[in-house]
Formats: structure tokens, C-alpha cells, sequence
């Protein structure tokens, strides 16, 4: 099926929300959360705020240009349009009817659940360069209002051109509410979520991913993780062999081609 193509202007109308009666700081509300994102970040990263009330960027971070053509003054007041531009023209639909069913999937829960599902989408962006690199795109947290809708979003690009690995336009959720990561592909067409045929990952497994995504070798691992050395070996042991991958290499790959960060 045919993604629907979203234009920003369809975007902007299904995404407004009304004005809260006490105007809300969201910068400094996401900001306990954005001091977080160094601890699970996969790749170098920047980030804008939007208000919904309005529409506009009203906060990015301060390393925007490295990362994009543009500084975080240049992002802030720009509109959804703005951040559809720098946004590849074959994946910009695709990630603006991803984004708006991203929304659809956090509003529909309550809110100790929704906190508890992680929505990835990945894309091709402008880098400072203005060269179209890949990218994750992620919403770690959200502002709800007293209506359960979402009415700000801390929104995290990540670069993932040093991955040297086949990735894809998608979107992926994954749901940690049973005390496990369960990985969905999302079809944006259809809203149907189909869980991935992958392997039980644990939690520090994810952890171990996302640190080796970094590229950080095993002793650089043990001592962001706290744990030995020979820990940290048999953890990248079992993932091998839970992916039937015989090498660190093949494993990322297998990360890359499912789009498991």
C-alpha cells in the first residue's frame, strides 16, 4: 500500500493543540531528561523542542549545527515545513505520517504505559554539510496535557552515518511494559504492529548494543556499565549467538538491518 503523503500544512492541523491556561516552560521540563539522553544515545545527537500550541521550535540543542545546516537560533520559531526541508524528499511523507501515528500510539495508552513505549523511526537528513546522511529519529519523553494529549515532545536526531550498514526507512516500536523489550515493525500505511521474528534481548544486552553502536570497545563498556570486563565478553557471546553472527561486526549488522537501537 501507498503511504499516504502528509504535507506539513495536514501535519500542523492534526498536531495543534489548544493553549494550556499556564504557559509551560517545556525546555526546562525535558531538561532533567535531556541531561539522560549521553547514557543511551547511539551516535552524535541534537535536539529542538516544539509547542504544539503553536507549532513552532521553541528550543534546540546548542551543538545543532554540527549536526545540521543550521544553528539552534536558526531552528527555533520554524515550523513543521522547516523540519520537513531537511528531511530526504523520498522519506519526508514517510516520516511525517510515522511522527503523526507516533502520537496516535503514545495517546492511545495510559500514561504509565505509554512511558513505557519507545518509537524509533529512521530517515535521511541534512547533516552540517547539507549532504543527506541517516538518521533516528526519537521522541524519549513527552508533555501531555489535562486532555491525555501530547502537547510537547523532546524530539532526539541521531546520526548514524558511522554505522556502515545497510539501513532503511521504518519505523519500529518497541513496548519494555512486561520486563522485556517485545519489538514491533509499525506499518505507517496500516497502523498494524507485527512483532519482529528476533531473538529475547535482555536489557543489558540493549545496553551492550547500544554502547558497541557507539563504538566502544569492551573495557570502555565494563566501565560505563560497572561491571567486569569477562562480563561484557559473555554478554557480546550470547548476543553472537542469539543472532548467528560469528563476529562484532556481523552482530551490528544484524542491528543495523533490523533497526534494533
Amino acid at each position: 500500500m501507498e503511504i499516504k503523503p502528509v504535507l506539513p500544512e495536514e501535519f500542523t492541523n492534526k498536531m495543534l493543540r489548544d493553549a494550556d491556561m499556564v504557559k509551560v516552560d517545556y525546555e526546562a521540563y525535558f531538561k532533567p531528561y535531556i541531561q539522560q539522553a549521553v547514557t543511551f544515545a547511539v551516535g552524535p545527537y541534537f535536539w529542538f523542542i516544539p509547542d504544539q500550541a503553536t507549532m513552532t521550535i521553541v528550543a534546540a540543542s546548542e551543538n545543532a549545527r554540527q549536526l545540521s545546516p543550521y544553528t539552534a537560533a536558526e531552528w527555533v520559531g520554524q515550523d513543521a515545513g522547516f523540519w520537513a526541508n531537511n528531511i530526504h524528499p523520498d522519506d519526508r511523507y514517510y516520516v511525517l505520517s510515522a511522527s503523526l501515528l507516533s502520537a496516535e500510539i503514545n495517546e492511545s495508552y495510559e500514561r504509565e504505559r505509554s512511558d513505557k513505549i519507545r518509537i524509533n523511526i529512521y530517515c535521511r537528513m541534512l547533516d552540517a554539510e547539507s549532504k543527506h546522511r541517516w538518521v533516528l529519529i526519537q521522541f524519549p519523553n513527552r508533555y501531555f496535557n489535562d486532555e491525555n494529549r501530547i502537547a510537547s515532545t523532546w524530539i532526539m536526531i541521531t546520526d548514524l552515518g558511522h554505522l556502515k550498514s545497510n539501513i532503511t526507512h521504518m519505523m519500529t516500536m518497541i513496548d519494555t511494559s512486561n520486563n522485556e523489550n517485545q519489538y514491533f515493525s509499525v506499518s505507517v500505511p496500516t497502523k498494524e504492529r507485527n512483532p519482529l521474528p528476533l531473538p529475547h534481548i535482555t536489557k543489558r544486552e540493549q545496553e551492550i548494543l547500544q554502547l558497541m553502536a557507539r563504538g566502544l570497545n569492551s573495557p570502555e563498556i565494563a566501565k560505563v556499565l560497572f561491571i567486569s570486563q569477562h562480563t561484557v565478553e559473555q554478554h557480546k557471546r550470547n548476543l553472537r549467538d542469539k543472532t548467528d553472527s560469528k563476529t562484532s561486526a556481523e552482530l551490528m549488522a544484524f542491528v543495523c538491518r533490523n533497526n534494533l537501537f
